[in-house]
């Protein structure tokens, strides 16, 4: 016999493409919930359109499994890359863009959650533009990396190509509320 979360999860996932109700983020987890015979954020607390949902029972974010529902508030993760380029004469050059993704008040579903604060969800409307189901990836705690590496690089104050060390460093922050919620029935 399939589990709550089996059920959400794999009728959640294949949803992948569609558009669900009204396109919203929480008609995807209510649907489905409602499929797998579980109480949604109607049967378990308040429901203003700017409310933090609950979907069934909290559990810790490392605990979560596939099929729990993900409730955002005020989430940021921001991604920084940082590359450090130095030549033999000590010269060089250093880039770091950053990417922030944000979700001020969001609703998702876990399916992936290997142990590491790197998660993949299912989820729909991520930018208010009524997007159909997707995964994507997140974090729910921050980490860093970094590689180094010796290579051909283009010169910034004369255009050769030299040999170079290139230290690459990635910095994911993350800020705000990530709740994970249990499926339970009704």
């Amino acid at each position: 016999m399939a589990t709550l979360n089996t059920t959400v999860l794999q009728w959640a996932s294949a949803q992948l493409g569609k558009q669900i109700g009204a396109g919203e983020c929480w008609d995807l987890a209510n649907s489905a919930l409602g499929h797998a015979g579980a109480g949604t954020s109607s049967d378990f607390g308040p429901m203003g359109d700017d409310d933090d949902y609950i979907w069934g029972d909290e559990v810790a974010l490392k605990d979560a499994l596939p099929g729990d529902i993900l409730q955002y508030r005020d989430y940021e993760m921001t991604t920084t890359t940082t590359t450090d380029v130095t030549f033999a004469d000590g010269s060089g050059w250093t880039d770091n863009p950053y990417v922030t993704v944000g979700h001020p008040h969001h609703t998702s579903i876990l399916s992936k959650n290997p142990g590491t604060g790197a998660i993949t969800v299912l989820e729909q409307n991520h930018k208010g533009n009524k997007e159909p189901v997707r995964s994507s990836t997140i974090r729910w705690k921050g980490s860093s990396t970094s590689t180094t590496t010796r290579k051909p690089m283009k010169r910034q104050d004369n255009g050769k190509t030299e040999s170079a060390l290139v230290v690459v460093t990635v910095d994911v922050t993350v800020s705000g509320k990530l709740k994970a919620y249990r499926p339970k029935k009704p």
